[in-house]
């Protein structure tokens, strides 16, 4: 959750690893800028982010051969452990789809301004919180940190399709700073993806959304974004100004709200779910 709990003892290597995410520097014209590419157009200095084993937890459900995916990605201070107990037991995958592998990356460890500089699990470091949209456009939020994040989130979906899964059906989903993660994670990704997942999120990069969304990628991309109406951590506000951002773009917009403060509901996780049978669908 955004709320910073005790965070677990991770291994140094979560911390500040870096290495190829999948999203070299390299482009096609036309293509998805890569991740290197944007932080040197932003004049920015950190590296992406590569991924581990030891920075993630992984599952297939039911048995066998995935055929499609999932990328979650947890909230600041928290770590991937009690998502992966909720989507495995909550997130109904039809068996029509076949097998469905999961990834949950964790967050680096890193100073958290809003916690005093404490060092917790973050994908992106932010000022202060509560946040409403009277923050806008970046809500004290590092779009560089985020960027780098983004290296790990693209190298657990690049696993997924050196394993076979075609990246249509694959989806990207998190939430709070996660959710965030989802959208530019996905908008940042060189192959068209399936759609992504907000839960509590918020949407502090306007202007790459702009820019990103012209992309044939993602073009027209599926967004499912669901927000509590009692969110006091990040409030509901900020799902009406994300969502009007991504629809400016271009982009497919399922919103919705839940009677619910800042954390997920049942009712939610079976509409993400209806959503994600949709979207991680086999092309017919």
């Amino acid at each position: 959750l955004i709320v910073p709990a005790p965070y677990c003892s991770l291994m140094a290597c979560c911390g500040s690893d870096s290495g190829s995410s999948g999203n070299s520097s390299s482009k096609d014209p036309g293509s998805v800028p890569s991740l290197v590419t944007l932080g040197q157009e932003l004049r920015f200095k950190l590296s992406p982010l590569g991924l581990s084993k030891e920075c993630c937890t992984e599952f297939v459900l039911p048995k066998g051969k995935p055929k499609c995916g999932l990328v979650w990605m947890h909230g600041l201070g928290d770590d991937e452990s009690g998502w992966a107990d909720m989507l495995e037991d909550e997130f109904m995958v039809p068996a029509a789809l076949g097998p469905c592998k999961f990834i949950l990356p964790r967050a680096p460890r890193q100073r958290s301004s809003c916690n005093d500089g404490e060092i917790l699990t973050s994908w992106f470091d932010i000022s202060r919180l509560p946040i409403s949209h009277r923050s806008a456009p970046h809500h004290g939020c590092s779009i560089e940190e985020a960027l780098s994040s983004c290296g790990r989130v693209h190298a657990a979906i690049d696993k997924l399709v050196d394993e076979g899964i075609p990246p249509q059906n694959i989806v990207v989903g998190g939430f709070s700073q996660g959710g965030a993660m989802a959208m530019l994670s996905a908008l940042t990704h060189p192959q068209r993806l399936g759609g992504t997942i907000v839960f509590s999120g918020i949407c502090f990069f306007p202007d790459l959304v702009m820019k990103l969304a012209q992309y044939p990628e993602n073009q027209g991309m599926q967004v499912f974004w669901g927000h509590g109406t009692r969110d006091e951590v990040l409030h509901p506000d900020l799902q009406d100004e994300g969502v009007e951002i991504l629809q400016q773009a271009g982009l497919k917009v399922t919103s919705k709200k839940y009677m619910v403060e800042h954390g997920p509901t049942a009712q939610e996780i079976k509409d993400a779910a209806g959503f994600f049978a949709t979207q991680a669908a086999p092309l017919k």
